[in-house]
């Protein structure tokens, strides 16, 4: 049986929204940041005022342990209890990412990227996905991260692999997402360019995670 989707109009490409929810209602700042999850975001937000309409008819409801049973089960991956082949800071995490680049090291920028094994074991149990009123499967929300961090990917290779960027540093939202053991940093600029040049600031990636010491991108949804 299949979830009722919601008629709204994964990342609408809108980033950069600050979304508000009632009080006591978790943060969404970090996965949000990414265009897919906004719109991801919206749409459970609307299906739950659709919930209240009269005739409305729920076809299937999978409790959400279910769901991420079934999830877990499709992915045929054994559990992880950490992050994977990112980078021990932050800074680092995002040299990397110029470095790789300018060397066009494309199983370098793969390794720097959440995976499906990280989102079902380490990100999705403990982000608002779980709970009302932005509660989403999780091979929903884990398929609109993924396809949009293909296609960001690609974009992204095609525009600047090869190049001399000349890294001069990058900029990030002030304020940190928390979600239980995991932190989350959105907005985030870097700025390239020669010495003498106008420096180009550019978004080349969607958010950043830290969990135990341990950095990897969400996403490389970018401005491409």
């Amino acid at each position: 049986m299949k979830r009722v989707a919601s008629p709204f109009a994964f990342y609408a490409i809108a980033l950069f929204t600050t979304i508000s929810c009632k009080a006591g209602a978790r943060s969404s700042t970090s996965l949000v940041t990414d265009s897919v999850t906004l719109d991801s975001v919206a749409r459970a937000k609307q299906d739950s005022i659709n919930r209240t309409l009269p005739g409305y008819v729920v076809d299937s409801i999978l409790p959400v342990e279910e769901e991420l049973r079934r999830f877990r089960a499709a992915i045929a991956k054994d559990s992880v209890s950490a992050l994977d082949g990112g980078a021990p800071t932050r800074d680092s995490l995002v040299r990397k990412l110029v470095h790789s680049l300018e060397v066009s090291d494309t199983a370098a920028l793969q390794a720097m990227l959440l995976n499906a094994r990280e989102f079902a074991w380490l990100v999705y149990p403990e982000s608002p996905y779980t709970k009302p009123p932005y509660t989403q499967a999780p091979a929903l929300v884990w398929n609109q991260i993924a396809n949009s961090s293909a296609s960001g990917l690609t974009r992204l290779v095609r525009r600047l692999a090869g190049e001399k960027l000349r890294f001069r540093g990058y900029t990030c939202s002030g304020k940190v997402d928390r979600q239980g053991s995991n932190k989350f940093w959105t907005s985030c600029i870097v700025s390239i360019g020669e010495p003498h040049e106008t420096v180009r600031a550019r978004r080349l990636f969607g958010s950043i995670i830290e969990r135990d010491g341990q950095f990897k991108f969400v996403s490389f949804a970018n401005e491409f």
